[in-house]
């Protein structure tokens, strides 16, 4: 490096910009750049050898193209994407695109979701019967954030201790289950059961209840069930939250397999 001058701080003359990628090969700024081994004075300015780039936002930079662009996912537990956002950066670029994304691809998994989207949440008479639950939106960063920390037997990635010991019931009767899976019903509105199973053809939705002493979660409980009972009727299973929880989720795997099992 070369010599520092002072007067507002520190300044550099000159300074080379090395790349990992490519061993042996420098790029020089600044009065003094050694050129063959040897020094020589040249006036060489940082702008003249660089190319400025811009960060806008999405929203900012849309309806512009740009030669190449880099686009950064932040993590789903920040806040979640939708499609049209990641679609709207992507689309920036007519030559070339650089996708960063935080922490890892579950940001992408969670755009593709439909709920996720914003189209259908657009106040207008065009979408007014694809609206999704009014609960679910209210609530919808809390709903998508990653809380997915617990690992079942089978692999799947839950939220809640009281969730892997019913995953790895199921897991271990070989009955197949999909962990909030959407369940729209025919108007439109969905939920998330926590466990969507299907045994012997017949298909069941298990929510288990974990907050109930609390009066808001028992109020959208109330609302919950009523709507289960009408879309869905006969097909509702329930836990709650306690020290026999083991062998309540035992009790419900086995009366299900059992009235599958007469049924067929």
């Amino acid at each position: 490096m070369a010599d520092l001058k002072s007067g507002y701080g520190p300044r550099l003359k000159r300074f080379n910009v090395q790349f990992t990628r490519k061993p042996g090969l420098t790029v020089g700024y600044g009065r003094d750049v050694p050129r063959g081994g040897k020094y020589k004075t040249c006036n060489e300015k940082v702008e003249d050898n660089l190319e400025l780039a811009y960060a806008v936002s999405v929203h900012k930079a849309q309806g512009s193209e740009f030669a190449d662009t880099f686009v950064i996912i932040p993590s789903s537990a920040t806040r979640p994407v939708s499609t049209e956002l990641i679609y709207t950066a992507l689309t920036r670029a007519n030559r070339h695109c650089t996708l960063l994304i935080q922490a890892g691809v579950n940001s992408l998994l969670d755009a593709r979701r439909r709920e996720n989207a914003q189209t259908p949440q657009i106040n207008s008479y065009l979408f007014d019967n694809l609206h999704v639950a009014k609960e679910l939106l209210a609530n919808r960063r809390g709903w998508y954030e990653e809380g997915k920390i617990h690992e079942a037997l089978s692999g799947d990635m839950l939220r809640s201790k009281s969730e892997v010991i019913i995953a790895n019931l199921l897991h271990e009767r070989e009955i197949p289950f999909l962990y909030e899976q959407p369940l729209f019903a025919p108007d439109g509105t969905l939920r998330l059961p926590d466990f969507a199973i299907t045994s012997r053809g017949r298909t069941f939705y298990w929510e288990h209840l974990g907050l109930l002493d609390q009066g808001r979660y028992a109020d959208d409980w109330k609302r919950k069930k009523a709507w289960y009972d009408h879309w869905f009727p006969g097909q509702l299973l329930t836990t709650e939250e306690g020290p026999h929880l083991s062998k309540s989720a035992e009790e419900i795997v086995t009366q299900i397999t059992t009235d599958a099992a007469t049924a067929a």
